[in-house]
């Protein structure tokens, strides 16, 4: 047997093909191979194949291709009936967690059929009096993430590891926020504005040497207040990693160097923090592996809305629409009726006998936020949050599952800017009494 190709790309997405093809060469018309999937190290499925081409005669070899995106996608995330790990359960902590759910890694044990000439039964190839079993080992992982139509062909720009050119930082975490810093500069013209009690969980594809986040506070110049380091987990599966990045998280984390908290919780407005991964060798060296996410604190008024979702990469995204919210409760129900009750040859006296009264009853919460205006990176990059197939709305009882159910983006041609309208509902019914 010869693997003639599995998938080129590591990671690999769910979402484009997975093809792994091998070859037989045999004096027996093979005519179906069959592969049992295994997937994290459980046997899954099994998929059957007729060779799809051939070449030579006499022995022939036959060629057999097995795309398991589709088994992928199944065992994985995004799951209708839990939340991704992703997001946290809890808002206001400290998160650091691996995604195993949103993460394969596959392999294939293949075997070989023909239709023996003298019983015509369908008979499995062997060799040497023992089956041909021929065996793909695990370790072609494989990432929920989606590459665009335009994106470079792999996920390799996202996962965290050392600069192939000295002092270029290229490698990104699974999120398109603009405005990031690839360099190792301090200053920035376009920082990420959040709020100061905002949570934001961020994803990652963590290698074998990525054990640190770096958080560093600038005041309002952007000049160095303080830094510190928070000890992350390696991973040489490239499994991603999520970790909570907001104010409210960052603050419940234990620093090294210094090894108290950092002044994160008493920044006032205007201040900055950076995130940064990398490679820490105690106390503190420490070799950059990633780009750095620069943010500045923004005084937002209690009327906000913010959502969480899943994005294109596989990763958790947030945004707080602060211009504009609408939030409207909903009632529709069926009507049934009764005849009054009748206890004597007079009509009812009674002011409460029930004749029509409400049945079915379904109380939906709606709401209508609107962005300010972005330019046209921002506006492609709230986009994602209209197809997402997961959102989520913070509340300070914790996250709430929400669906998109009207959305528009429009567009001021003239300084070529973007503002974005999104209409959402509560994913459950308001809980009311019924008939």
């Amino acid at each position: 047997m010869a693997v003639v190709y599995t998938p080129p790309y590591t990671p690999n997405s769910m979402y484009r093909p997975n093809v792994f093809v091998t070859s037989q060469t045999t004096s027996d018309n093979l005519v179906l191979a069959i592969a049992s999937i295994v997937v994290d190290s459980i046997s899954v499925t099994t998929i059957r194949k007729q060779p799809a081409y051939t070449t030579g005669s006499a022995p022939t070899t036959f060629f057999f291709e097995f795309d398991v995106s589709k088994v992928l996608q199944t065992v994985s995330a995004p799951n209708a009936k839990t939340i991704t790990s992703v997001f946290p359960k809890d808002l206001n902590v400290a998160y650091n967690t691996l995604n195993s759910d949103c993460h394969t890694s596959v392999g294939l044990i293949i075997s070989y059929y023909y239709i023996d000439p003298v019983t015509n039964l369908l008979t499995q190839l062997t060799s040497g009096g023992s089956p041909v079993i021929d065996t793909i080992g695990s370790g072609y992982y494989a990432t929920i993430g989606t590459r665009q139509t335009l994106d470079y062909m792999g996920l390799d720009n996202y996962v965290i590891d050392y600069p192939t050119l000295p002092n270029v930082y290229d490698k990104y975490w699974l999120t398109k926020l603009p405005y990031v810093a690839p360099q190792a500069i301090t200053t920035t013209n376009n920082p990420i504005p959040i709020c100061k009690t905002d949570n934001l969980n961020m994803s990652y594809i963590p290698t074998a040497g990525t054990n640190a986040l770096r958080v560093i506070v600038y005041d309002a110049n952007q000049s160095i207040v303080d830094s510190g380091f928070v000890t992350m987990t390696p991973n040489s599966t490239l499994t991603p990693r999520s970790i909570g990045v907001g104010v409210p998280q960052l603050t419940q984390f234990t620093y090294s160097n210094p090894t108290v908290p950092l002044s994160l919780a008493g920044m006032p407005v205007g201040y900055y923090y950076s995130v940064q991964v990398g490679n820490l060798i105690a106390p503190s060296t420490f070799t950059l592996q990633g780009v750095k996410y620069m943010f500045k604190m923004f005084d937002c008024c209690a009327n906000k809305v913010r959502l969480h979702w899943l994005n294109r990469l596989g990763g958790s995204d947030a945004y707080t629409f602060t211009n504009k919210k609408t939030v409207l409760e909903s009632n529709s129900s069926e009507i049934a009726q009764k005849m009054q009750t009748w206890i004597q040859a007079s009509p009812s006296v009674y002011t409460w006998d029930k004749g029509r009264y409400k049945i079915q009853q379904t109380v939906l919460k709606e709401y209508e936020v609107e962005s300010t205006f972005y330019d046209v990176s921002w506006g492609e990059w709230l986009a994602e949050l209209l197809s997402s197939p997961e959102v989520y709305m913070e509340t300070p009882s914790g996250l709430v599952s929400v669906v998109i159910t009207d959305s528009q983006i429009k567009i001021e041609e003239t300084n070529e800017l973007i503002n974005v309208t999104v209409k959402f509902s509560e994913s459950n019914n308001i809980s009311v009494q019924q008939n």
